[in-house]
């Protein structure tokens, strides 16, 4: 996809981290920016400072948990600019806890919810007309390193991720089947400096009664993953890749050359039959 200027793009999860990068790329390429988020104040004040910046941009309140909320963003972006170009599936959150955890259900529904059927609906509801209308579009599916590897004490995270890049793999072919003009990325950063440590300030409050006291906050992985994600790179890289890769039309992006040899470790485990094994790194 080659030209941006004057086309559409439609960004979940975009008050802030990556999704407000993207925002912010796709507006300065002179973009139409559509933005869904569930976390009004900060949707709003990403609306005008994007606004302030000189950018066309429509902000829309929405839980990617209900794919009526997607398509109520899906009709707004049609009516207020026409056809949608590029689809960001990128809001996300971080929560779940330990497998063996019985008390830890609705926190991995949650989850799995946003994380995965998110993505899910938003193929749903945005690729038909992306295909009718012909124009070269892209979606980018907003996956993690932890699609590409399972850390401990993230099943839930894991899970929707792996889903999505499975999602992201089968839709791609689908696409090449189709002959579509339908490119599709999928994006795989580790850790980024964003608020994804913190998804509880989202958590609805009848799926936090269910959490028991001993949290994981309890076992000191909270501040341990609070502290690799303000470590993280800066959204703005992530940014710059995911709008190299739509133009480019490539469909793996990696943003963080040391996770690689972890991705390849896993590939000789499964193909020489080795039995996962806890070390240093994503997995």
């Amino acid at each position: 996809m080659q030209e941006l200027e004057g086309r559409t793009a439609v960004v979940t999860g975009a008050a802030s981290g990556i999704g407000l990068e993207l925002a912010r790329r796709f507006g300065a390429a002179g973009m139409n920016v559509v933005l869904g988020d569930v976390e009004r104040p900060a949707l709003d004040s990403a609306e005008s400072n994007l606004r302030d910046a000189g950018y066309e941009v429509i902000a829309e309140e929405i839980d990617v948990r209900e794919i009526d909320d997607l398509r109520r963003l899906e009709t707004a972006a049609r009516e207020r600019y026409g056809d949608v170009h590029v689809l960001c599936n990128n809001a996300g959150v971080g929560a779940g806890g330990p497998v063996a955890d019985p008390d830890n259900l609705e926190a991995w529904r949650w989850t799995i919810d946003i994380n995965l059927w998110g993505v899910i609906y938003g193929c749903k509801v945005f690729l038909p007309a992306m295909i009718e209308h012909g124009e070269p579009c892209h979606i980018v599916n907003t996956a993690s390193m932890a699609g590409l590897g399972s850390a401990p004490m993230m099943g839930a995270y894991n899970i929707s991720k792996y889903g999505v890049v499975a999602l992201s793999e089968t839709l791609t072919r689908e696409m090449q089947m189709m002959q579509t003009a339908v490119g599709v990325s999928v994006l795989c950063p580790a850790f980024v400096a964003t608020g994804i440590a913190s998804s509880g300030r989202n958590m609805p409050a009848d799926v936090a009664a269910t959490l028991p006291e001993r949290a994981v906050e309890a076992t000191g992985l909270q501040s341990v993953m609070e502290s690799l994600v303000a470590n993280g790179i800066d959204p703005a890289l992530v940014g710059e890749a995911v709008l190299d890769a739509i133009l480019n039309d490539r469909f793996w992006i990696l943003t963080h050359d040391e996770s690689k040899p972890g991705v390849l470790a896993r590939a000789e485990e499964i193909v020489n039959g080795i039995n996962p094994a806890l070390r240093n790194g994503f997995a």
